[in-house]
C-alpha cells in the first residue's frame, strides 16, 4: 500500500466519491465517526449502500466507530450483515493488537477475505499498546496518526502541541512491523503554505501519505510524496551505476562517492515511483 493522499468525509456526503476522484485522490475515506453527528449514525450507516452502488475507480476505506464503544460494534455488524465491502476498514483509537484480531475474526467469518485494516494512533492508550506489538497482525496495512484526538488526550491545543516525538514513534513502529505510516490531516482547509509544511514536515520523518479533509489539499500533498523527476532520474543513474560497478561497494557518480546506503535509498525512490498507480476498484 502506498496511497499518497486519503480524502475523508461524512458518510452523510453523497457526493464524497465523486470529489475524491476529481481531486486525484489515491484513496476515499467514508466517515462513520468523528463527522457524523451521534443522531445521525443509523443514517450514515444506511447512506453507505449508495456509495458502493457507485463504481468510483478508486481504493474505499470506511472510517467506523471505535470497536470500544457501542456505535463502532453497530458499523462493523451493518458491514458484515449488509456485505459491504471496501477496501480497508479504518480503526480509529485502536488499541493493537485486540481490536484488529476481533475485525479480522469477523470479517473471515463472514467471507469478506479481501478487506484490509488500518489503525489509527490517537491516544495515550493507542500509543503505549503500539510499543508492545511485536509483529504485525494479521490484514493490518498501515497506522495512521490522529494529532487532533492526541492533542486532546493530553489536555494540549492542536494548533499548540508538539507531537513531533509521536509522529517519530508511530513512523518507526510502522517501519518495525513491516507496514506504513500515514500522516493526520491538516486543518488548514485552504492554507496551501500551511498543508504544504506540515507535508513536506512529515515526509521527512518518514510518512508515506497524508489525510485530507477538503478537495484543495489533494494536490499538495501528491506532489510532497512524489519523488521528482530529478529524483527519479538520478535515481535511475545511480542503479544502474551500481549495477555497471558490481564489483565495486563504494563508487563515483557525477563526482560524488556513493556506496551502498545511497544505492537503497535509489531503488527505493524508483520503487515508490513504479507503485504510484493505484488499484482500481471496478474499472
Amino acid at each position: 500500500m502506498t496511497f499518497r493522499s486519503w480524502l475523508c468525509a461524512s458518510a452523510l456526503k453523497s457526493n464524497l466519491l465523486d470529489k475524491a476522484r476529481e481531486s486525484g485522490a489515491d484513496a476515499a475515506v467514508i466517515d462513520l465517526e468523528d463527522a457524523v453527528p451521534a443522531n445521525a449514525k443509523h443514517s450514515a450507516r444506511l447512506a453507505l449502500r449508495a456509495h458502493f452502488e457507485k463504481s468510483t475507480c478508486m481504493p474505499i476505506a470506511i472510517r467506523i466507530n471505535s470497536l470500544a464503544t457501542y456505535a463502532g460494534l453497530c458499523d462493523l455488524m451493518f458491514l458484515l450483515d449488509e456485505r459491504i465491502e471496501p477496501d480497508m476498514i479504518v480503526l480509529p483509537k485502536a488499541i493493537l493488537p485486540a481490536e484488529v484480531s476481533l475485525a479480522t475474526a469477523l470479517l473471515e467469518e463472514r467471507g469478506l477475505s479481501s478487506v484490509r485494516i488500518l489503525a489509527i494512533i490517537e491516544t495515550v492508550s493507542s500509543l503505549c499498546a503500539l510499543r508492545t506489538l511485536h509483529c504485525k497482525p494479521q490484514r493490518l496495512d498501515g497506522l495512521m496518526f490522529g494529532a487532533a484526538d492526541f492533542a486532546a488526550d493530553l489536555g494540549i491545543p492542536l494548533e499548540d502541541a508538539d507531537l513531533r516525538f509521536v509522529k517519530q514513534e508511530i513512523v518507526l513502529s510502522a517501519h518495525r512491523l513491516g507496514t506504513v505510516a500515514i500522516d493526520s490531516p491538516c486543518f488548514a482547509l485552504r492554507d496551501c503554505a500551511q498543508i504544504e509544511r506540515e507535508t513536506h514536515a512529515a515526509r521527512l520523518l518518514g510518512f508515506v501519505g497524508k489525510v485530507a479533509i477538503h478537495p484543495a489539499q489533494i494536490a499538495v500533498i501528491n506532489a510532497s510524496f512524489t519523488p521528482s523527476p530529478q529524483t527519479v532520474d538520478r535515481a535511475r543513474r545511480l542503479v544502474a551505476a551500481a549495477r555497471h560497478d558490481s564489483d565495486k561497494a563504494v563508487f563515483a557518480v557525477e563526482d560524488q562517492m556513493v556506496g551502498p546506503p545511497f544505492v537503497k535509498y535509489a531503488e527505493h525512490v524508483l520503487k515508490d515511483q513504479a507503485n504510484l498507480a493505484p488499484r482500481s476498484r471496478g474499472c
